[in-house]
């Protein structure tokens, strides 16, 4: 026996599924999605030599005391001012609290267009510091350098 269907049960079968999709979307659309951990903070610090200003911004879960616990993301940003460089930079983000220590570089490919970047992360730490090194690029003469301490946390 084959099973065939007409227009109309065609058409009815076809609007309940569209029907229902949009009903599902509608529901999914009011669910409110809560990050994994919602006491995340969020910290900026930032350095600057020459006219150039690096600024590291870490996301992370509050430890102990406050402390930085686990990392969730580690962004970087360089403002090169009235500097004439391209976007060959160094980012170097050290973090002292494991062993071996955590350590996320750019490279010589660090971007120097003011806006945030992705550097690493999604680790957890223990106690001990951490510290960023950014290395400039300025062309036609020395490339400055500053260094972010972040030890108290």
């Amino acid at each position: 026996m084959v099973n065939t269907l007409n227009a109309r049960q065609i058409t009815k079968t076809t609007n309940r599924f569209v029907i229902a999709t949009a009903a599902m979307a509608i529901a999914c659309s009011s669910i409110a999605f809560t990050p994994v951990n919602a006491d995340a903070v969020i910290r900026d610090y930032s350095c600057s030599k020459g006219g150039f200003t690096g600024a590291i911004k870490i996301d992370y879960n509050q430890g102990l005391g406050g402390r930085i616990g686990s990392i969730i993301r580690i962004n970087y940003k360089i403002n090169k001012g009235s500097n004439r460089g391209g976007n060959k930079a160094n980012v170097t983000y050290v973090d002292n609290g494991n062993l071996p220590a955590t350590v996320f570089k750019t490279g010589d490919a660090g971007v120097q267009d003011n806006k945030w970047r992705y550097l690493g992360g999604s680790y957890s730490r223990g106690g001990g510091n951490i510290y960023v090194k950014f290395i400039f690029d300025k062309s036609f003469a020395a490339d400055p350098s500053c260094k972010v301490d972040i030890s108290k946390y």
